[in-house]
C-alpha cells in the first residue's frame, strides 16, 4: 500500500503561490471572500508580481494579486516571522500596487481600490487585545465620532493565524478561521474534519495533494520553512534593545543566503530564470551571477 504523502504547509509563500494561481480562481474567490465577507462573483488572477522597476528601490514580490469582479485589485501577502515592520511593510506594497496603476495623463478618479490582506502567523502588537481573527482598516475621521470614511479606496485586513487556532472549537463553521487553519497546517484532523462542511477547502486539499508530490517545490519549501524557524529564534533571543538592530540585520543576510541556496539548486536543475524569480526574492541579474 502507497505512503499517504504528507502535504505542504500553504503558508510556505511558495506553497501558498502554487495553490492559488490561475486555473485555481475557484478556491481564491473563496478565500477572499472569506476574509472581506463580500461575495466575489468573478476574478482575475495574475502571475506573482515584482514591485520596485529601479536599481535605487526597495524590490518586493507579491505573494497574491487578483483583480475582482468591480475592477478592485487585491493583494495577498503572508508574514510568517515577525521582523516589527508589518505595518511599514504592507503599507509600502499597498501604495506601490496604488499608484502604479495611473498612467501618464490619466485622471486621478480612474484609480480603482486596492485591498490589502495580510496574513501573519504570529499575533500582532498593535491588534494583541483584539479578540477577533481578522481586523479591518480604514481611512476615517477620528474627532467628530462619526464613521467618516475619507475613500472607498483603501481598505486592509489583517488576519492572525494563531487567533484562529485558539478560536476554532468555538468558531468552527467561521469560514475564514476554516481557511486559517487550513493554511496553518493541513495534516492536522481538525482540518479533514472542515473539509466535510467546506467544499472549497475539500478542493484546494485535492490540489495541494498534487502540487506536494512535486519534488522541487518541496525542497524549496523545506529551505524556506526552515530559513523563518532561525528567523523567529534570533528574534526571541534579542531581549535587549541594543540587539534588536543587529539581529535584523543578521537576519535578513540569513534569509538571502537561503534564497541564494535554493536559486543556486535551481539552476543545478536546469530551472529557467523566471521560475527562479518567482520562487525567490532574488533579481535576474542576482540570479545569473550564481
Amino acid at each position: 500500500m502507497e505512503n499517504k504523502i504528507e502535504l505542504l504547509k500553504p503558508k510556505i509563500d511558495v506553497v501558498f503561490h502554487s495553490l492559488f494561481k490561475k486555473g485555481n480562481e475557484r478556491i481564491t474567490k473563496a478565500i477572499i471572500s472569506s476574509i472581506t465577507k463580500e461575495e466575489i462573483k468573478e476574478i482575475q488572477l495574475e502571475d506573482r508580481h515584482i514591485i520596485g522597476k529601479y536599481p535605487e528601490e526597495k524590490l518586493g514580490i507579491l505573494d497574491l494579486k487578483a483583480i475582482l469582479d468591480d475592477g478592485a485589485i487585491c493583494d495577498i501577502e503572508i508574514q510568517l516571522a515577525d521582523n516589527k515592520d508589518t505595518a511599514e511593510r504592507f503599507l509600502y506594497y499597498w501604495s506601490r500596487i496604488f499608484s502604479s496603476q495611473l498612467e501618464k495623463g490619466k485622471p486621478y478618479k480612474e484609480l480603482n481600490k486596492v485591498i490589502g490582506i495580510i496574513i501573519l502567523d504570529y499575533e500582532f502588537d498593535k491588534t494583541k487585545e483584539i479578540g477577533k481573527v481578522s481586523t479591518s482598516w480604514k481611512i476615517i475621521e477620528e474627532t467628530t465620532g462619526m464613521a467618516l470614511d475619507l475613500t472607498d479606496k483603501f481598505e486592509l485586513f489583517i488576519i492572525e493565524i494563531p487567533k484562529a487556532r485558539r478560536m476554532m472549537k468555538s468558531n468552527q463553521n467561521d469560514k475564514l478561521t476554516q481557511w486559517m487553519l487550513f493554511l496553518d497546517n493541513p495534516n492536522n484532523k481538525e482540518v479533514l474534519e472542515i473539509m466535510n462542511k467546506n467544499e472549497e477547502i475539500k478542493e484546494a486539499m485535492e490540489e495541494l495533494e498534487e502540487i506536494s508530490k512535486d519534488k522541487e517545490l518541496r525542497l524549496i519549501a523545506e529551505l524556506k520553512e526552515k530559513a523563518i524557524r532561525d528567523e523567529r529564534n534570533m528574534m526571541e533571543h534579542a531581549i535587549e534593545d541594543g540587539l534588536k538592530q543587529g539581529i535584523e540585520q543578521g537576519i535578513e543576510q540569513g534569509t538571502k543566503q537561503a534564497e541564494i541556496k535554493i536559486a543556486r539548486y535551481l539552476k543545478s536543475k536546469d530551472i529557467d530564470i523566471e521560475t527562479i524569480i518567482g520562487a525567490t526574492n532574488l533579481t535576474k541579474e542576482e540570479i545569473e551571477k550564481l
